[in-house]
C-alpha cells in the first residue's frame, strides 16, 4: 500500500494506543511510553490477511439498499397524468404543464403538445387555464402570458404579445417591373392577335324551352345516354294513354317537365361546347414570340403544347377549370341526382297518397251509393208491402159484407108471440 493510504489506518491504530496506554493498570506504570508503542506497532500487520479493519480501510456502503418496487395485485404501473402547473405558476420553456391522453386541453397562447399530447410551455411565463369561444365553443385551452395580470384569451383584434416589447409589422414587398426590352434594344416578346368575334351564349328560358319541347320533344332512352327525337303527338298520346288508363296527368307533367329540363342542358351544353371552340380559335390566334439567344422570335415549347391540347383529347372538347373545380362540378351533380332521386322519391309518395285518396273517396262514394240503393229497396217494398195489405184489406171487406147477408138469410124466423113469452 502507498504511504498516502497507510496515513489513516495508522492514525486510528496510534489513538487506540494512546487510549490502551491511559487504562493501563497501575503495575504498568514503570514500563515507558515508548515500549508501549513499540509493542502496538509490532502487532500491525498490514496487508491482505490482515484482521484489523480500521488498518485495512475498508469501505461500507453509504446509501442504504432498497427493495425493488413491487406493485400490489390488480395495480398497474402508474402513468402520473393530470396537471403539474397550476394557474398563475411560473413556468420556463419546456416545463411540462399538463400530460393527458387524447386532447382534454388543447395547445393556446404560447403552448406546445407533444406527440403525447403532453402540453410544455413555450416560453417563460405564467400559466392560464381558459376558454375561447370564437376559436371554439367547447375547447379548453392553456396558456401563458408574460404578466400574471394577463387574462386569455385575448382580444381579437389586439396585437401580439412578445418579449423585448416587439410587434409584427408588415413587410413592404416591392414588386420589380419586368424587362420589356432587352439590353440590345429589341423587344423582349411579340404579341399577335388575330380578331376572332365571340358571339355571347345563347340564354335559353324555361319557356323556350317548353316550346321546343311541344315543338320538336325528345325521348330519353332507358340508359339515359341518348336522347331520340319525338313528336308532339307521341307525348300527346303517352298523356292521354296514361290518362285513360287510369293515371292522373301528374304523370304527364312530370314527362313534359323532364324532357323540356332535358331540351334546356342540351342546348345549354351545346352553346358551352361552341364557346369553347370559339375561345380555342381566339387562343391560337394570339401568339406571342419571345426573343431567343440567338436573337430569333419563336413561341415556347408549353405555348405551342397549349394549341395542340391535351394527350389523347380534342382541342376545345376538354371541360375548362381546376382540379377543384372538375370535383365541385362532380360533387354539384352528385347533389343534383341525389336531389332528384328524392323529388322523385317524394313525387312517387305524392302519387300513392293521390292514388289511396281516390281510392277512399271512391269507396266512400261506393258505400253512400250502396246505402242509398238499400233504403230506396226498403222504401219501395215498404211500399208494395202496404200496397199488398190494402187490397187484402178491401178483399176481406167484401167477403165479410157478402157473409152477412147469406148468414142473415140462413137464420130462422120467430114469432113475435113467442118473443114475447120469452
Amino acid at each position: 500500500m502507498h504511504l498516502a493510504q497507510l496515513r489513516q489506518p495508522l492514525t486510528r491504530a496510534a489513538a487506540n494506543s494512546c487510549h490502551s496506554v491511559c487504562r493501563l493498570p497501575t503495575t504498568h506504570s514503570s514500563v515507558s511510553a515508548t515500549a508501549i508503542l513499540s509493542e502496538q506497532f509490532a502487532h500491525l500487520r498490514i496487508g491482505p490477511t490482515s484482521s484489523n479493519v480500521a488498518v485495512e480501510g475498508r469501505r461500507y456502503a453509504s446509501v442504504k439498499a432498497q427493495g425493488a418496487y413491487r406493485l400490489k395485485p390488480k395495480r398497474t404501473i402508474p402513468k402520473k397524468l393530470g396537471a403539474k402547473k397550476t394557474g398563475d405558476q411560473y413556468v420556463i420553456p419546456g416545463n411540462i404543464i399538463y400530460k393527458q391522453r387524447g386532447t382534454l386541453w388543447h395547445p393556446g397562447e404560447n403552448t406546445i403538445m407533444g406527440r403525447d399530447h403532453t402540453i410544455h410551455a413555450a416560453v417563460a411565463g405564467y400559466v392560464k387555464y381558459y376558454r375561447d369561444p370564437q376559436l371554439h365553443p367547447d375547447r379548453q385551452y392553456i396558456g401563458v402570458v408574460f404578466n400574471r395580470n394577463d387574462k386569455l384569451p385575448y382580444p381579437k383584434d389586439a396585437p401580439r404579445k412578445r418579449k423585448l416589447g416587439l410587434v409584427a409589422v408588415p413587410r413592404k414587398v416591392e414588386e420589380v417591373e419586368k424587362p420589356t426590352v432587352s439590353a440590345s434594344g429589341l423587344p423582349l416578346f411579340v404579341t399577335r392577335h388575330e380578331t376572332i368575334e365571340i358571339p355571347p351564349p345563347a340564354v335559353t328560358t324555361p319557356a323556350a324551352a317548353g316550346k321546343a319541347v311541344k315543338g320538336q320533344g325528345a325521348r330519353v332512352s332507358a340508359s339515359g345516354a341518348a336522347a331520340v327525337p319525338a313528336s308532339s303527338s307521341t307525348i300527346s298520346a303517352s298523356a292521354s294513354s296514361s290518362n285513360n288508363n287510369g293515371g292522373s296527368s301528374v304523370i304527364a307533367e312530370l314527362i313534359k317537365e323532364k324532357l323540356a329540363a332535358r331540351a334546356e342542358y342540351n342546348a345549354r351544353q351545346s352553346a358551352l361546347r361552341k364557346l369553347q371552340q370559339q375561345k380555342m380559335l381566339a387562343r391560337r390566334g394570339t401568339r406571342v414570340l419571345r426573343l431567343m439567344n440567338n436573337y430569333s422570335y419563336r413561341e415556347t415549347n408549353w405555348e405551342i403544347g397549349r394549341l395542340i391540347g391535351d394527350p389523347g383529347s380534342v382541342p376545345g372538347t376538354e371541360k375548362v377549370g381546376s382540379r377543384k373545380a372538375k370535383f365541385r362540378a362532380r360533387r354539384r351533380r352528385r347533389n343534383t341526382f341525389l336531389l332528384g332521386i328524392k323529388e322523385r322519391k317524394l313525387a312517387k309518395a305524392d302519387r300513392r297518397e293521390e292514388y289511396r285518396r281516390r281510392v277512399r273517396e271512391k269507396r266512400e262514394q261506393r258505400l253512400v251509393q250502396r246505402k242509398e240503393f238499400l233504403a230506396k229497396q226498403r222504401e219501395a217494398k215498404k211500399a208494395k208491402e202496404a200496397k199488398e195489405g190494402g187490397a187484402e184489406k178491401v178483399e176481406k171487406k167484401k167477403e165479410v159484407k157478402a157473409e152477412k147477408p147469406a148468414a142473415a138469410a140462413a137464420e130462422p124466423k120467430k114469432d113475435s108471440k113467442t118473443e114475447k113469452k120469452e
